[in-house]
């Protein structure tokens, strides 16, 4: 073989080379950083905000009006469920609508009791419906008490209403059987219980803008064994 010969193979050999190792040079060279400038930075921590106080009416109960419409029906069948407007088995057999008047108003002033704003207030307190449950019911399964009424609120200073027409249900559940038992025998039947629960419902009504905010069925007062 001539030298030409071995000089133009030699040339060739190189250019090949040269060609099958550029990709590898390619492959292994680092990432071009990128600028700082175009880094999306994280968002800073933002700071937690503390919940405010639930605010409070500045109110206290100077005045109470209960009515009970004539219109309501009343009911003394020992059923689990009879059909009436008020169903009540708390105090002795009697009329069964000033019974109920007085429960209303004994609530109404053990709230004013934990009230003590500056402004007084006359709350008007008118009945749709107290159904509370029966002999047969107390004894067995037990129910749902079902107070419903609607609320005015008027500032005596300046005669505005500050609730008006408000429709509050305040249902609680009602013990039976053994539960029922003990329950009366801590102090907390039917009746107290009832009158306690309206108590809170009534205050939170009067001394809070949001009113009664328990929603469904509240369980009010109960043994500790319960």
């Amino acid at each position: 073989m001539t030298p030409l010969r071995i000089a133009a193979g030699l040339f060739v050999i190189a250019g090949l080379s040269a060609c099958g190792a550029a990709p590898k040079v390619a492959r292994n060279a680092p990432f071009e950083p990128v600028p700082a400038e175009t880094r999306i930075a994280a968002p800073a921590q933002t700071a937690s905000l503390a919940l405010a106080a639930p605010a409070r009416r500045d109110l206290r109960i100077a005045d109470v009006a209960i009515e009970i419409p004539k219109d309501l029906t009343v009911s003394e069948a020992n059923l689990y469920y009879p059909v009436a407007d008020i169903v009540w088995r708390g105090d002795p057999y009697g009329p069964r609508k000033p019974q109920v008047a007085a429960i209303l108003r004994e609530a109404a002033d053990r709230a004013r009791a934990e009230l003590d704003g500056s402004r007084p207030a006359r709350v008007e307190i008118r009945l749709d419906r107290f159904h509370s449950i029966t002999e047969k019911a107390r004894y067995t399964l037990g129910g749902v008490h079902s107070i419903t009424f609607h609320l005015n609120i008027i500032d005596m200073e300046t005669g505005a209403h500050i609730v008006r027409g408000r429709k509050v249900k305040a249902d609680l559940r009602g013990f039976g059987a053994d539960k029922a038992l003990e329950a009366e025998h801590a102090g907390l039947g039917m009746k107290e219980r009832i009158q306690r629960h309206l108590a809170r419902v009534i205050a939170a009504e009067v001394g809070q803008p949001e009113g009664w905010t328990e929603k469904g069925i509240a369980e009010g007062d109960a043994p500790a064994t319960f």
